[in-house]
């Protein structure tokens, strides 16, 4: 009569364990939003609009206060040319910066602006064409580089004046509009809706985040 062979308990307990309990699956990446590359893209386009549009708004009204409030504040002279007289090389509305000099410093060829002789409330931006010594003193002959003769007066040569230091095409035109009321609004309302867009802007793409997370 042969002999049944037993089954070890604990290989049988090892074979139901590896019944009972399967493998688990590997966890997946979760798949890449779709969208995130498009948001991604228009979040730095709207930035880059936003911080141009802030940065013109912003020389804008540094160039406002360079010629309102500078004169004021800083030893230097800025005005509109509302005049071709002095084209090509000062074109009609530019603004010009001047410093202070002594008359017996400025020579045949700087650009000075002094008060018309016969209407004080009008000034003038011309070239020193000629110096001249007169009974009463030096005297200035100007001339406008476009125009083809001296002009008819001599300005006294006397204490301190004003020399051309430099200019901005087109800027005196951009300041006379800015003049208007509704253009001063907008150089107010401009920067605080780009803030307001940016921050409507984040407050979006960060709540698209959380959803995607979610």
């Amino acid at each position: 009569m042969s002999q049944l062979t037993p089954v070890k308990q604990r290989d049988m307990d090892s074979d139901m364990e590896n019944e009972a309990m399967p493998t688990a699956p590997e966890p997946q990446p979760a798949a890449a939003s779709a969208s995130s590359p498009k948001r991604g893209t228009l979040s730095w386009a709207w930035r880059l609009l936003t911080w141009l549009v802030l940065a013109a708004v912003t020389v804008v009204v540094l160039g406002l206060l360079a010629v309102t409030v500078g004169p004021r504040v800083f030893p230097y002279q800025a005005l509109v040319v509302r005049s071709g007289s002095m084209a090509p090389k000062i074109p009609t509305g530019s603004v010009v910066f001047y410093g202070k000099r002594a008359a017996d410093k400025v020579k045949v060829g700087d650009i000075i602006v002094f008060n018309k002789p016969g209407d004080s409330s009008e000034k003038v931006t011309h070239r020193v064409f000629k110096i001249t010594n007169g009974a009463n003193g030096k005297y200035f002959t100007t001339k406008g580089d476009a125009n083809g003769a001296p002009d008819d007066w001599q300005v006294p040569a006397v204490g301190t004046g004003w020399v051309a230091k430099f200019h901005v095409p087109q800027l005196g035109y951009v300041l006379s509009d800015l003049q208007s009321t509704t253009a001063r609004l907008l150089l107010l309302l401009i920067p605080a809706l780009a803030l307001g867009g940016i921050t409507l802007f984040e407050i979006w793409r960060d709540r698209g985040k959380d959803n995607a997370v979610a």
